[in-house]
């Protein structure tokens, strides 16, 4: 019940967002890697099938 006097302040709000933020070479990373659509099904490798 604590929870609900919380006050989030733009303050507050925009230090979260700074921090969620991926670094330059996570992104970087992530940019590289194949969607999940993209990818081969992990099923089929293990099964030998192409």
């Amino acid at each position: 019940m604590a929870l609900q006097s919380l006050q989030i302040t733009a303050t507050i709000a925009m230090r979260a967002r700074e921090v969620s933020r991926p670094s330059k070479e996570q992104q970087e990373a992530a940019d590289r890697r194949p969607l999940r659509d993209e990818a081969p099904k992990r099923e089929a490798k293990r099964k030998g099938q192409p």
